[in-house]
């Protein structure tokens, strides 16, 4: 080394540097081929996009809709940036500000010349343009957190190319839903991404809805959703139930929609699914080429779901109305939850889905209320498998009555209603859909976009002759003051009535019962068919504050609150549905993170992945920190003192049903 002249070193470095930047931004020449979650499609040809992209990190000033895919390529040919798929792209430390503009996500995966693809987007945030080998294939703006489809056309090369432009900034025409909220809404292609090539016939299986009848017996209506260039009068389907081989096929009418409606299949062997008790079943749905039974299978999808009926039942002692599950009474005692960590934003890793389960379960809960947009689908097949139940909603914080009242707005709502309703349908652990959370309903001028919203879940949440699969609610802090309740199924009010009204209570057991025995009795005077619960109610305690007096928060006194809450609710006949805020504290929106700052901390790793301690915080900020500290465990997880009192009271109030770790609720 030392005969080869300076310049000759230099160039091998930069050649060697050269090799190792497009060794490091090579995509995998094969990407996994098994479904991240349910369904499965056993004859379609899948590859999961779950791994390292090229990269742009955020660039101001670009607007979105309008780059050409040619600059895009150019941009992210001379990066020499990657990201993780999940992740998110803005991830910075509590009380930091993130980066907000436009990114740039590439990635090749293999193709079949002369065969389409089908590119499903499970989370894409804020805003997401797609191209495949260069074509664009349209965009989406419902919402960072809801699922989406796009369809690429036949491809020319074995090898094809796709490239998504992303935009995080707050903006009514490209993230209309994205209203603000107190969270910070991460960005990114933060979900799964799955490539399935196109089946070769012209008509395809899009998806396969499962509605329970009775539970008793064990009979569902199905619907079969077809897709495609030319969808026929009628088709031949043959079904396979619990991993055995599909019975003979036979025809079916489709009807005006697209749609098979069978209107009633027995469940063979069947156990009914209910909170506590996770029994599920898997039906196999095969779409034959025309020709007859001995037609060749074309496209099939296998579905996973359980028999589960609701319904509204008098309470026997006060008749307030309470939620049945296969008939039974059943209070759902448990917490909000936001799908955030430090280190990975709203990307998380499997392995951060269930360690979140872990914890759930060890606090004995039996309901989470999935706060504020659609769920990821890796957690509610977790949650179908532990017989936990749970609340989703539309993504929609700060939702203005202007909102409400503009065509635009309520055309992208309504588009994020039928996602998340749509992919969700076959969960049996979500037993509510909402929207709106802390929306302006007492305005009574804008109910029609509350009703709007409730009437587009109920027609995608039951066919003929089935009951809703899903209640409808909302989480409301007008409460008493609101309008719009009549377009619901089940009353569900936010307060804090021993943290912002008054700030401190010297006696929380008596103030909180008070306060929301005031508000279940007006619930039950003033829509008393409908169940009454609590979607909010807490207090802040900073996890580093573990002094021995209850002063504001303080761990001591946010568990005196949580303890009295939780402990009215769960033994309330009038309080059907209980969650606490929240399970894990979180970071804050932009707003209170610009204002709040950081507390000081510790020495600690430059990473994220390692708790942070805070030596000295700001008390005086709404927010400090810049996180919201109202979690039963920190940010990264760590218990505070309230965690083992709530799950004391959970499992004293739900005994069996309790979704303990060694609880029948499953692995």
């Amino acid at each position: 080394h030392s005969a080869l002249p300076d310049r000759m070193i230099a160039a091998i470095a930069a050649i060697a540097a050269i090799v190792a930047r497009v060794a490091a931004k090579a995509p995998p020449t094969a990407w996994p081929s098994e479904e991240p979650f349910w369904p499965r499609y056993p004859t379609r040809t899948l590859q999961v996009l779950d791994g390292t992209w090229d990269f742009v990190p955020a660039i101001a000033g670009v607007d979105p809709t309008a780059i050409p895919y040619e600059a895009a390529k150019e941009l992210v040919d001379k990066s020499t940036s990657s990201m993780g798929v999940p992740g998110s792209c803005d991830v910075t430390a509590p009380g930091v500000e993130g980066p907000r503009g436009t990114f740039v996500y590439r990635t090749t995966f293999a193709g079949s010349p002369g065969v389409g693809s089908l590119l499903q987007f499970m989370a894409c945030s804020f805003y997401c343009r797609v191209f495949v080998d260069g074509a664009e294939l349209g965009d989406h703006r419902a919402g960072g957190y809801a699922p989406f489809w796009m369809a690429a056309p036949a491809a020319s090369a074995t090898r094809r190319e796709v490239l998504v432009v992303v935009n995080n900034e707050f903006n009514s025409t490209t993230a209309p839903v994205h209203t603000g909220g107190d969270f910070y809404n991460y960005a990114g292609i933060t979900r799964n991404v799955l490539v399935f090539d196109t089946p070769a016939d012209d008509a395809r299986l899009h998806r396969v809805a499962v509605f329970p009848l009775n539970a008793t017996e064990g009979t569902i209506a199905l619907n079969v959703s077809l897709a495609g260039s030319s969808v026929p009068q009628a088709v031949w389907l043959s079904l396979g139930w619990n991993g055995e081989a599909a019975g003979p096929a036979r025809v079916y009418s489709v009807n005006a929609d697209g749609i098979v409606v069978v209107p009633r299949l027995a469940v063979p062997d069947f156990r009914p699914w209910a909170v506590g008790s996770p029994n599920l079943f898997t039906l196999l749905v095969q779409l034959h080429s025309p020709g007859g039974s001995a037609a060749p299978v074309v496209d099939s999808i296998q579905v996973r779901s359980g028999v589960r009926v609701l319904s509204v039942v008098k309470e026997a002692a006060t008749s307030a109305p309470r939620l049945a599950v296969n008939g039974r009474v059943t209070k759902l005692l448990g917490v909000n939850r936001h799908t955030m960590w430090p280190d990975t934003g709203a990307g998380l890793t499997l392995e951060q889905v269930k360690a979140d389960l872990a914890l759930l379960k060890e606090l004995n809960v039996n309901w989470v209320r999935g706060a504020h947009y659609p769920q990821d689908q890796r957690f509610l097949d977790l949650l179908d498998e532990s017989g936990i139940g749970i609340w989703e909603e539309t993504l929609g914080p700060g939702v203005s009555a202007a909102n409400l009242l503009n065509p635009y707005w309520m055309r992208y709502q309504l588009q994020q209603v039928a996602e998340m309703v749509e992919t969700s349908a076959n969960h049996p652990s979500v037993l509510y859909h909402a929207f709106y959370n802390e929306g302006p309903s007492d305005n009574p001028l804008i109910c029609g976009g509350y009703n709007e919203s409730a009437m587009a879940i109920r027609r995608r949440v039951s066919t003929a002759g089935s009951p809703p699969t899903r209640l409808v609610t909302y989480a409301s802090d007008k409460r008493e003051f609101d309008f719009c309740l009549g377009v619901t199924d089940a009353v569900s009010f936010n307060d804090y009535p021993c943290w912002y009204n008054p700030t401190h209570c010297d006696d929380p057991t008596a103030h909180t019962a008070a306060t929301w025995e005031a508000h279940a009795n007006w619930a039950l005077e003033h829509y008393p068919s409908k169940p009454f619960g609590i979607s909010e109610t807490g207090a802040g305690g900073v996890f580093e504050w573990t002094n021995s007096t209850n002063v504001r928060w303080s761990q001591l006194y946010e568990t005196q609150v949580v303890a009295a809450e939780a402990g009215f609710a769960a033994s309330s006949p009038n309080v059907s549905h209980f969650t606490v805020w929240q399970f894990n504290d979180i970071k804050a929106n932009e707003g209170d993170t610009a204002k709040c700052g950081q507390c000081q901390y510790l020495p600690h790793p430059n990473n994220l992945t390692v708790p942070w301690t805070c030596e000295q915080i700001n008390v005086g900020c709404g927010r400090p920190g810049g996180e919201n500290h109202k979690g039963q465990v920190d940010f990264w997880r760590r218990k505070k003192q309230s965690f083992p009192r709530l799950a004391s009271i959970f499992k004293s109030a739900l005994g069996e049903s309790a979704c303990a770790p060694s609880s029948r609720c499953g692995a």
